[in-house]
């Protein structure tokens, strides 16, 4: 695996997840393909196989640490190093009042988006070390920068993620190491479309509400990722990147 370089995307079985390992992918990427759902990642690494490249099937839960360790020896034996990670996966928060929230949904989101992301790079970075470079790229979201009324979970592990994310990059910047987080906006995901189907958003108004008039595709956001992996942002590290159209920049309301 030599002239491959070596990525890992957590959370890529479909949506933003699985549009940066395409993308990794058709940049000459070997990709380690997560998902909880077994399925999925089975199903995208068959169908990065299909054009020659290489991708591996990592199924586990990010917020348990005996999995992450599986998933990373796996790479370990069968590639031998990682050159980065994609700290991707993530969950749908819970609406409503916050005295009618439940409990365990809440600390499940916290798990997922937080803690995965916490394990997910612990893990990796010795890999990282022993070649003295490396990408990490978290992604968080324009709910951990705005405040979103009843999003309790997401907003506040999103804030945490952007946290994590500086001070992985001040405690591994000596290591070779660049720690990078991408803050979506409202992205055109099958999350989205399901809470558009319930009534719970509505997209015309999310486009009129964006300055560019229309809310994110995957693409957008893996093109974010691309630039933050790549030689063109070696000198960047610490940084959240912004991919909202505008929405955050708008404050008149």
């Amino acid at each position: 695996m030599d002239h491959f370089r070596i990525a890992v995307v957590t959370g890529a079985g479909q949506g933003i997840g699985k549009e940066i390992a395409l993308s990794l992918s058709s940049e000459n990427y070997a990709v380690g393909v997560n998902d909880i759902r077994f399925e999925n990642a089975e199903a995208l690494v068959a169908e990065i196989i299909t054009t020659g490249n290489h991708a591996m099937a990592l199924p586990g839960d990010v917020s348990v640490e005996t999995d992450v360790r599986k998933m990373i020896s796996s790479i370990q034996k069968s590639w031998g190093r990682i050159d980065v990670l994609i700290n991707n996966a993530g969950l749908v928060d819970q609406q409503g009042p916050i005295i009618e929230q439940d409990l365990q949904i809440w600390e499940r989101l916290v798990d997922v988006h937080l803690k995965g992301t916490y394990l997910m790079s612990k893990t990796c970075a010795p890999l990282m070390f022993s070649s003295k470079q490396g990408r990490i790229v978290n992604i968080s979201s324009i709910a951990g920068i705005l405040t979103f009324p009843s999003r309790t979970a997401y907003g506040p592990a999103k804030s945490g993620v952007i946290k994590l994310t500086q001070i992985l990059a001040l405690e591994w910047a000596n290591r070779g190491i660049t720690v990078n987080a991408v803050a979506p906006g409202y992205v055109k995901t099958e999350f989205i479309a399901e809470m558009v189907e319930n009534g719970i958003l509505d997209e015309k108004t999310l486009a009129k509400r964006t300055p560019l008039g229309r809310i994110a595709t995957p693409k957008d956001i893996a093109n974010a990722v691309m630039f933050l992996v790549s030689d063109n942002a070696n000198f960047i590290t610490g940084h959240t990147l912004v991919v909202d159209g505008g929405w955050s920049a708008y404050g008149f309301v």
